[in-house]
């Protein structure tokens, strides 16, 4: 998600860039708000995640996993505890009320 967005701010600039060369000023200024914006977006997906201190072991199969299947170590680390906080939670038919 993070190289989209570094990807749209890239292109927003160049564009800003390009208008501002044609003297198109007000494409300018909206391509700089639009570049401003998704920058702001970066920061806050970066300020909101939580870091997870693993074991060296798990770090390792962590990568290696997610090289053999070509996703990213975090997303590979995300599912698998999503996994395993489903395993704790109770099974939809013990939650009935006894009647």
């Amino acid at each position: 998600m993070r190289a989209l967005l570094m990807t749209a701010v890239f292109v927003a600039i160049v564009a800003a860039l390009d208008a501002a060369r044609g003297g198109h000023w007000d494409q300018f200024a909206m391509l700089l708000l639009v570049a401003a914006l998704v920058t702001a977006a970066i920061l806050v997906q970066l300020r909101n995640r939580h870091a997870v201190r693993l074991r060296p072991d798990l770090l390792i199969w962590a990568r290696r996993h997610a090289a053999q299947i070509d996703d990213e170590p975090e997303l590979v680390v995300d599912r698998a505890l999503a996994a395993y906080r489903a395993r704790m939670l109770p099974d939809p038919g013990d939650l009935s009320d006894g009647t």
